[in-house]
């Protein structure tokens, strides 16, 4: 007999059950949704965090987003206007 073999009387593992599988599922869900949750969070805060410290370069080297050669965002929300050509 090698090492790795049980000695002796080893317990039955019982089998899962379809009500217990489905428990299971909604479990791990549950710990799904708070961990997609936590990263949202943390996605938004590292994003935040990325705009403070371009706006602060930009200020500090005097930049624009035209200088970086960004278009300016439009002021008006909404469809454009038509042209009259």
């Amino acid at each position: 007999m090698t090492e790795d073999m049980p000695k002796g009387w080893v317990k039955p593992v019982a089998k899962p059950t379809p009500e217990t599988l489905k428990a299971r599922i909604a479990e791990l869900r549950a710990e799904l949704a708070e961990a997609e949750g936590q990263l949202r969070e943390m996605e938004e805060g590292a994003r935040l965090e990325a705009l403070v410290k371009v706006r602060n370069l930009m200020r500090a080297f005097e930049l624009t987003p035209a200088d970086l050669g960004l278009e300016p965002t439009p002021k008006r929300r909404g469809r454009p206007r038509k042209s009259t050509g």
